[in-house]
């Protein structure tokens, strides 16, 4: 079990299906938007919207976002490689505030699109240089 788990988000190695990038993906955002909220309620005492806010512990969340930003790499990273696409693809993430900035769209909106369209689009059938057909192996 837990040799899975950590393949799954750990290891840029092999292949998951839409099903299982949906999952992890998803997954992450909500763990991450969870531990955010409990690290935010627990760092910066609650203050009202007339009060002077101390950003001195937001530097803390930003620590909270990098623990998560290995999972989720490791998990796309996985998808692209059932497109039979090299992992390295996930660096044009860096260009999405480019495409943001060019063609006025928010940058979540891009995200959004483009984790859609893993989602969506179908893997290449039988084995491929990354590894074997995730859906052969379960049998679908």
């Amino acid at each position: 079990m837990f040799t899975t788990f950590a393949w799954y988000f750990l290891s840029l190695e092999g292949r998951i299906s839409r099903q299982e990038f949906r999952l992890g993906y998803f997954g992450i955002v909500i763990v991450n938007a969870l531990l955010i909220r409990i690290w935010r309620n627990l760092t910066v005492p609650r203050v009202r919207y007339y009060d002077r806010h101390d950003v001195s512990h937001d530097w803390s969340i930003l620590l909270v976002l990098l623990v998560l930003l290995w999972p989720l790499i490791a998990v796309t990273v996985k998808r692209l490689h059932d497109l039979n696409v090299s992992g390295w693809w996930m660096l044009a993430a860096l260009a999405i505030p480019i495409v943001s900035s060019v063609t006025s769209v928010s940058g979540w909106i891009i995200t959004l699109l483009v984790v859609i369209v893993l989602s969506v689009v179908p893997g290449r059938s039988g084995n491929n240089r990354f590894g074997r057909d995730p859906l052969a192996q379960t049998g679908l």
